[in-house]
């Protein structure tokens, strides 16, 4: 049997198991990231080339609680992470360093979430190194556009950081 993750919206086997703290996932979901995760620790070319975009996308899709503190500051902090590396050509490890930075600004609060993602980490492909790195960045990118809404938000809040 499988079931609909709350989170990304895509099909996961049921299990029961543990899921993020603040961040609404199916545990089979939560299973399916930590395999990416995986793959990506145990290969450094895939770890330098898309494990940050992998954090960040995971994030970005699985919001959790608006009232939530953590779980608002986590959506801005990695949108604006893929914006700096997709439109601002960081390399992710700036990106990284810009989310220290910026983590401690207050976030605004933040909208309602896309409904549904054209990519999710059911998407993604293990079985070679080229092929997860081309669908980590067909799910990055694709969430990153679904949350454009947060442009201008992530624009002032770059503006107020001096990054």
């Amino acid at each position: 049997m499988s079931s609909i993750c709350p989170g990304c919206g895509g099909r996961y086997p049921d299990m029961d198991g543990p899921h993020h703290a603040y961040m609404i996932s199916s545990s089979g979901c939560w299973h399916a990231y930590g395999l990416i995760l995986a793959h990506e620790y145990a290969d450094k070319v895939l770890f330098d080339a898309v494990h940050r975009l992998s954090v960040d996308t995971f994030a970005l899709q699985h919001p959790g609680d608006p009232n939530d503190r953590r779980a608002n500051q986590s959506v801005f902090l990695h949108y604006i992470s893929l914006y700096l590396i997709f439109d601002k050509n960081l390399p992710h490890p700036m990106a990284t360093r810009a989310l220290k930075t910026l983590s401690r600004i207050p976030m605004p609060q933040r909208p309602i979430a896309p409904g549904n993602y054209d990519h999710t980490v059911s998407d993604i492909d293990l079985t070679s190194a080229q092929s997860h790195m081309e669908s980590v960045m067909l799910w990055a990118r694709s969430t990153f556009e679904a949350w454009t809404i947060l442009r201008p938000s992530a624009d002032s809040i770059i503006a107020k950081s001096e990054l």
